[in-house]
């Protein structure tokens, strides 16, 4: 079997990132593991742009923000389909993969898993940068009233 690493992640127009690393794919129970601690970091109303990924459909999500006595804190956006450019967390992962990330080589995974979460770490240290990826004039963003 080989090693993965999967992440899933948000950012705040005030500048924050809040990540999850997993080594499986992210099913429904990973994806409520990630909104558990995006509520627990997270104070107040939080919009959550995603996209329509059949996991976060799932009846037992679904249920989960039913039964999540935080849930009401959370408005899904479902963006649309192919439209990547919607979503401000997207540039987040450009930056990662394309700067932070670019002409990289790892020797395993433990190397690979290590320099993803430090260069995660480093642009969630740049609030600026992260407020900038709101302002990208293609991106579609429901600015909070708060």
């Amino acid at each position: 079997m080989t090693d993965r690493l999967y992440v899933a992640s948000a950012i705040s127009e005030q500048g924050k990132v809040v990540f999850h690393t997993r080594q499986e794919p992210y099913d429904t129970d990973g994806i409520i593991t990630f909104l558990q601690g995006l509520l627990e970091q997270v104070p107040g109303k939080v919009l959550l742009v995603w996209d329509g990924a059949s996991v976060h459909k799932s009846a037992k999500l679904r249920q989960f923000l039913c039964d999540c006595s935080q849930a009401w804190r959370l408005h899904l956006v479902i963006q649309p389909p192919y439209s990547p450019h919607l979503n401000a967390d997207e540039l987040l992962w450009q930056r990662l993969k394309n700067v932070a990330l670019k002409n990289s080589c790892f020797q395993n995974f433990k190397e690979l898993k290590n320099r993803v979460i430090e260069e995660i770490n480093q642009l969630a240290n740049n609030s600026a940068l992260i407020k900038n990826f709101f302002k990208h004039p293609d991106l579609g963003f429901y600015h909070s009233s708060t």
